[in-house]
This record gives structure tokens, C-alpha cells and sequence, in this order.
């Protein structure tokens, strides 16, 4: 759905990792092509599959995957076959099991995936305790798998 493509592109947003003191990331970083792979168009390739939590009839988060191939791959690419995890909470709503919630959901269907996370993120002992282990390494950057 439009909506749902809208509110993804948000969340890439606010997944994208600003260290503490850092400014964030410009509105327009989203529509650059590396980081425009993992919103635009979702739901319609195969193997797009994701979850929106919402609270009050407002979506405040979601958890989704999406195959990215190796002449365009993400940040997280492992290889063709294993899609790419992105999850987002909106900031007034983390810490309160939300994306653990939206985790389990999806990965009860889609159980091997990778992502890409800084190894400054508290996000990493989410997926830590999901099962995901770490793959390679690129300066703060982590290449995790679940498999």
C-alpha cells in the first residue's frame, strides 16, 4: 500500500544510527540510492514481508525484510538468497518491547535474514538476543545473520 511505502520511508529515517552528539541525517539521504532500496516500492518484489506495529490506530514502528542482490546490494548483504532486516521504533515509543514484539512476528516467517547495524546502537543486543550472530566487520559497522 502507498501508506505503508510512506510510513517505511520514515522509518528508514529513524533506523539510520546517529551517535550520540552527532546531528542526524538529512530528510534527503533517503532517496539516495543505497538507502532508497529498502522502502521504495516495498510489497511489490518478491519476498518483500513485513510487520507495522501501530498503538491507537497509529503506526509507531515495523520490522521488515527485503531481498537486495549483489548488483544492488545493502548495507547487510550476506548473498541473493537472504533478505535484508530493517526495523525502526518511533523514537517516543522505543524501550518498551515493541521491536522485540515486531522481531519475533517476522522472523517467525522469515527466519534467516542479515542486517547491517553500528556496533554503537543498542539495537545490536535486540538482535543479539533474536539469535543473530555477527558475519564480517567494517570499522563500527557489523554485518549480522540469523540463519
Amino acid at each position: 500500500m502507498p501508506a505503508d511505502e510512506t510510513f517505511l520511508r520514515s522509518m528508514v529515517h529513524a533506523a539510520l544510527f546517529v551517535p550520540p552528539g552527532a546531528s542526524p541525517f538529512p530528510v534527503t539521504v533517503l532517496d539516495e540510492p543505497a538507502i532508497r532500496h529498502y522502502w521504495a516500492g516495498f510489497g511489490r518484489r518478491p519476498g518483500d514481508v513485513g510487520r507495522i506495529a501501530e498503538q491507537a490506530s497509529t503506526a509507531i514502528g515495523a520490522a521488515w525484510v527485503r531481498r537486495l542482490t549483489g548488483d544492488d546490494p545493502g548495507y547487510g548483504h550476506i548473498d541473493d538468497d537472504t533478505p535484508e532486516l530493517t526495523v525502526a521504533i518511533a523514537t517516543t515509543r522505543r524501550g518498551r518491547g515493541i521491536g522485540s514484539a515486531l522481531l519475533d512476528e517476522l522472523l517467525a516467517l522469515v527466519p534467516r535474514c542479515s542486517l547491517s547495524v553500528d556496533d554503537r546502537n543498542p539495537a545490536v543486543r535486540l538482535y543479539d538476543r533474536h539469535g543473530f550472530t555477527v558475519e564480517a566487520t567494517d570499522g563500527k559497522s557489523l554485518t549480522m545473520l540469523r540463519r
